[in-house]
């Protein structure tokens, strides 16, 4: 009776049940404790035309899944780090090769010796598994790993052998019909280099016009960026290769113009990992024919073989690849995880193979079956070591402190809440579990209720454009005789770090740098302030052009400003580009050059800062943000000139984005969580290596427990080095001070120098020494650090200790924090 009605043919009904798919399959799998993806390809397979029936894989189906395909694709090229991929090109290039070549290899030999295929058809067939598709990047994408080094180094990868692979099928597809003459390599790759070229030249400038004359709300953006997407990967196909390689193009290209923390990067996300993606992986399991596995001997050998040569080939490739990238193994698992999918690349060169006569139907079935089992090992695989990686990155522990990192952002124009909004979200810490103050002072007296509910309205604004980013938001309303007092009193009452407030560019008769509310609030703040004049979109910005006045790398604050600014650098996806002068120029690129994230980033040195202006008039352009970093009056920096720069720069440059930073003046770790107090704290003492709870161990059990912190996953480097560790302590311990002792060595097994440091109120006896070791200090460095770098790290170790008479001034501070401060004050 049922079977009547099936396959189900109306589009309504057929898109429904889509959608009840997309809805429970992740749920059922969930509770199964199975990847989401293999529920949506188990559920394609079940109710597709080769099991139950319930849905043909028709036209409507395919068109949804081509969609959800070139969707991840695009992902992968937008939500790439393409900082991190520069600078780890050659992982990509290794990975690459490799990746290709080993299953090449690999493939063409089964073809040739066990399948006995002619030689076009063996190596047309080891093409299928030198190519794979990103099919299990949401899962790294939702544990927010895309822009982890392994993750990177896989898509640039997948690019080059999928490229590659798409070659070799196009090579011998035009040999088998007789098309491959002379002027075969010409034509394909004059095609392939116009199109590159085309795409990389017109479309950023497209965008960069669109976002910054039309684009007039979120809906109209996000139509663009869809219709981008599918003209370049369809003008990818007229150019004779794949639409996925133009779509992952296209994501590249459009990573400068969506930053990670946007609305338009939230719908983007939101409608690939709600709709296209599960539609495409339902397509996927729609395709399994598992019946046809059993048909005859010849398809259960060859199905065999494929599969075989698909997952030991990938495994042969990532395996060398770990080991000469130096990536953990758990990064290698992954690295194999993702790379060993078989599905966009693999369909269409089998599809190709098979129509124009050089693969049989138990090749195609053979095909299908390897699709069916590299997926579910990849999916598995990869689920499993991405949270294994994703633990490993997370592993500094949290802590909240009395103060934790928190952005105001005081609103009185409608026209400002955008950009104020834009600019709060995306220098905000992704760790942070803070939301974002936005705030309006309506002045008290009469009227007062209707100020506040105009006030309300405004805050509205601002709420909406928080939460289309996914970011935390509270609005504030309050009244006060002054704008700049109610500022102040919201600052002290919500505990906040960093002001994020808007200048109009015009400066009245009683202000000496803004206006008078925000020279108030200035002067009567110690937080760390961004001041905005933005007019043009921020996602336009190609570069961010830092200017840093002389001794203002002294400040204390400077560090936490340094790590804002870069924070927004990476989120524009922009260059950075530094002008100062000697020596404040050489501190600054040290600093700014050792801490993360990283960035391309170039500096200028002037001979006198009177220069700047000067030098911005021949550099500047509106694709530009000018950051200038300044100090408030009576600091050690601060000197007449920078009153007036922000003026001068919004005479000269009106149509150039800039914003002036005060870094905050209060001691380091007063605005701020542990997160960001450890990001600056010596890179060799992390907050993770300080125990403060080994009371009742021995000295052995203390120097173990601190390594297992560094050694877990390897056993042999924990033994070995405890035990050399623990014959030091019982020979000739280093004591800095009576009760604290320092025990230090060199090892093969680390690349730059690490410490320990382990806290026994009731102390540890060890010979040679004056009193009951209360602090344990381990200091390792690398076998192959210099005699210099090893002093140069064992005194900053020692120096915050010449504070302290005793070892109870060190045991007796209550946090890791305190101890974090205490070496950042003396390193800084």
């Amino acid at each position: 009776m049922l079977e009547a009605y099936l396959p189900v043919e109306h589009p309504v009904l057929i898109f429904a049940l889509l959608l009840l798919i997309a809805l429970l399959a992740p749920l059922v799998s969930a509770r199964l404790k199975t990847p989401g993806i293999i529920g949506l390809i188990v559920t394609g397979i079940l109710l597709g035309p080769h099991a139950l029936g319930v849905l043909e894989r028709s036209a409507e189906i395919e068109l949804l899944g081509e969609v959800g395909l070139l969707y991840i694709m695009f992902l992968a090229g937008l939500e790439l780090d393409r900082n991190q991929f520069i600078r780890h090109r050659h992982h990509s290039f290794v990975f690459g090769a490799l990746t290709f070549s080993v299953p090449l290899v690999v493939g063409s030999l089964l073809g040739r010796y066990v399948l006995h295929f002619t030689w076009p058809a063996s190596v047309l067939l080891a093409s299928l598994f030198s190519s794979h598709t990103l099919i299990t990047y949401p899962i790294v994408s939702k544990l927010g790993l895309v822009r982890q080094r392994t993750v990177t180094t896989t898509i640039g990868g997948t690019i080059i052998t999928d490229t590659a692979a798409l070659l070799v099928l196009a090579v011998i597809a035009a040999a088998h019909k007789g098309e491959g003459g002379l002027l075969f390599w010409p034509r394909l790759f004059f095609f392939m280099a116009v199109y590159v070229a085309a795409t990389i030249v017109i479309l950023p400038r497209l965008s960069r016009w669109f976002f910054r004359t039309i684009a007039a709300d979120g809906v109209v953006s996000f139509t663009w960026v869809l219709t981008a997407v599918f003209v370049g990967a369809y003008l990818a196909y007229v150019a004779g290769f794949e639409p996925i390689i133009g779509a992952f193009l296209v994501g590249l290209i459009m990573n400068s113009f969506i930053p990670e923390k946007s609305s338009l990067m939230n719908r983007i996300q939101f409608v690939g990992h709600s709709l296209f993606i599960p539609f495409f992986l339902i397509s996927v399991g729609m395709l399994v024919n598992v019946r046809l596995f059993f048909a005859d001997a010849e398809t259960m050998l060859i199905a065999a073989v494929m599969v075989f040569a698909a997952l030991s080939s990938k495994w042969a490739a990532a395996w060398p690849s770990q080991k000469l990238l130096k990536y953990t193994p758990d990064e290698g698992k992954l690295m194999y995880g993702l790379s060993v999918n078989q599905a966009a690349a693999t369909l269409a060169a089998v599809m190709v193979g098979y129509t124009i006569g050089i693969f049989t139907e138990p090749v195609l079935t053979g095909s299908i079956v390897m699709i069916l089992v590299t997926i579910l090992v990849g999916s598995w695989t990869t689920e499993r070591y991405a949270r294994q990686v994703a633990m490993k990155e997370e592993a500094q522990p949290y802590a909240v402190t009395e103060a934790p990192s928190r952005i105001l952002v005081p609103l009185a124009n409608p026209d400002s809440v955008g950009s104020l909004m834009s600019l709060a979200v995306m220098i905000r810490q992704q760790s942070s579990h803070e939301p974002i103050y936005p705030v309006n002072i309506a002045l008290s007296g009469d009227n007062a209720e209707q100020r506040i509910a105009a006030a309300e309205k405004l805050l509205g604004l601002a709420v909406v454009q928080a939460l289309e980013a996914d970011v935390p938001v509270t609005p504030v309303a309050r009244t006060a005789t002054d704008p700049s007092i109610g500022i102040q009193q919201a600052t002290i009452d919500l505990r906040i770090s960093t002001i994020v407030a808007g200048w109009k560019g015009r400066s009245t008769l009683r202000a000496s740098t803004f206006d008078r509310t925000l020279d108030s609030v200035l002067d009567n703040t110690a937080q760390m302030v961004f001041i905005s004049r933005c007019l043009l979109p921020f996602n336009t910005t190609q570069r961010v052009v830092l200017a840093i006045p002389p001794m203002v790398d002294r400040q204390p604050g400077f560090p936490i400003a340094v790590n804002s600014i870069k924070t927004l650098t990476d989120q524009l996806d922009a260059s950075l580009l530094m002008v100062s002068v000697a020596p404040t120029l050489a501190n600054a690129r040290d600093m700014i050059k050792s801490r993360l994230p990283k960035l391309q980033q170039s500096d200028v040195e002037l001979n006198n800062w009177k220069e700047l202006l000067p030098w911005l008039d021949k550099t500047l352009d509106e694709n530009d943000l000018l950051i200038i970093v300044s100090v408030r009056k009576g600091r050690l920096a601060w000197q007449p000139d920078l009153n007036r720069l922000p003026r001068l720069v919004n005479q000269r440059f009106p149509n150039v984005n800039h914003v002036v930073v005060y870094p905050p003046d209060k001691p380091w770790g007063e605005f701020i969580g542990i997160e960001q107090l450890q990001e600056f704290a010596p890179s060799f003492l992390p907050a993770g290596h300080i125990q403060l709870d080994l009371d009742g161990t021995t000295e052995n059990e203390a120097i173990y427990r601190l390594l297992s912190v560094e050694f877990f996953d390897s056993p042999d480097v924990l033994k070995r080095v405890s035990e050399e560790l623990i014959q030091t302590a019982r020979s000739e311990p280093t004591e800095l001070l009576p009760g604290i002792v320092l025990i230090h060595t060199h090892i093969p097994d680390i690349y730059a120098p690490t410490a320990f440091l382990g806290i026994n109120k009731q102390g540890w006896t060890l010979p040679n020494t004056t009193a009951e070791t209360q602090a344990l200090f381990i200091l390792l460095s690398p076998q192959t650090a210099s005699p210099e770098t090893h002093l140069k790290t064992l005194a900053d170790l020692v120096r915050p200790l010449h504070k302290f008479k005793s070892a109870e001034q060190l045991t007796g501070l209550e946090s890791v924090e305190d101890i974090l401060k205490l070496f950042y004050s003396s390193t800084s």
